[in-house]
């Protein structure tokens, strides 16, 4: 019976014991509570990122990254910027230029800060005074692209017209003395192997990754080519003799040569000898070409993906008038 008494006891004082507890944790919170809400004034940092940095400028070194601040503000705002510092922007398009100086006077930071305190912050002081700005300007200009193409077609498939670059050159800003020495742009190797269809293809460019402050308007082009099947065409085309001194004629043989041409079905259909030129110039002839003059094809449809002529020389003889 006595054990059960003193267990009994015991019991209570314990729960005594919590009761205290729970009533002195409480009345801790509602003093803290309390506390962190009356209005204080103190220090703090604030992060500064700047912001609206105009186009036409780098800025080569941040002036600085962070602010110390004066407020009045209740403690709860204090324990938030101890927990998680405050960011701050600073507006850079609102600095005065005098004498190649950039800068933001202490009213401009001001004004800036206070409008980006809440209602329940009031800026008493700051710790700075004009903050300036070193400045790079920047040019802009336009670079070609060049494709570097590593291509092979099927067998009697040509590509028709050029190899197409989705945009041909692009925009590239930076300080003058990085992008003058940039001439083109190469985008990364394109390679395919025996393509009988028309392509077209996103493909990256190489850009300097050393450049600081320099910006690409572009990290893509699309590499495109129209493919087509294509066949072949002998035309009969006569040698034209140029350069013929007066009161002579010449006879060649034979007086007509062959072009041998390749193209698509579409534009083979089309072709006539008055399409085509071959000529050998008399004024070429010497004691060591003997009676044999060359010829060259000096016209032909651009249409056609090649023409070769069948000989590069003819024989020919003289006919005085």
């Amino acid at each position: 019976m006595e054990r059960l008494i003193e267990w009994i006891k015991t019991g209570l004082k314990k729960r005594k014991v919590k009761v205290f507890l729970v009533f002195l944790l409480c009345a801790s919170l509602a003093w803290l509570i309390n506390k962190l809400s009356l209005t204080y004034t103190s220090n703090t940092t604030f992060q500064i990122e700047y912001i609206n940095i105009p186009e036409e400028f780098l800025l080569a070194n941040t002036p600085k990254d962070e602010i110390q601040v004066r407020l009045q503000a209740a403690g709860f705002q204090f324990l938030g910027y101890e927990l998680k510092p405050k960011h701050i922007q600073l507006d850079v398009s609102k600095v005065i230029h005098k004498d190649d100086t950039y800068y933001l006077t202490e009213d401009q930071i001001k004004i800036q800060l206070e409008s980006q305190l809440n209602n329940y912050s009031t800026l008493m002081d700051f710790e700075s005074d004009a903050i300036y700005f070193d400045f790079t300007s920047l040019d802009v200009k336009k670079v070609p692209v060049k494709a570097l193409l590593d291509i092979t077609f099927a067998s009697n498939y040509i590509l028709e017209g050029e190899i197409e670059i989705e945009p041909d050159s692009i925009q590239i800003s930076g300080p003058k003395s990085q992008i003058d020495s940039i001439k083109q742009i190469r985008t990364t190797l394109f390679k395919s192997d025996y393509i009988n269809t028309s392509f077209s293809n996103e493909i990256d460019l190489q850009l300097p990754k050393q450049l600081k402050g320099t910006t690409f308007a572009n990290k893509t082009v699309m590499i495109s080519g129209k493919v087509v099947k294509f066949s072949e065409q002998v035309i009969q085309v006569p040698v034209d003799v140029i350069n013929l001194p007066e009161n002579i004629k010449v006879r060649t043989f034979p007086e007509i040569v062959e072009v041998r041409c390749q193209g698509t079905l579409e534009h083979l259909k089309e072709l006539e000898a008055e399409d085509f030129s071959v000529e050998a110039d008399y004024s070429k002839v010497t004691k060591e070409t003997d009676n044999r003059l060359s010829v060259k094809l000096v016209k032909y449809p651009r249409t056609l993906n090649n023409a070769v002529i069948s000989t590069n020389e003819v024989e020919f003889i003289l006919r005085r008038e």
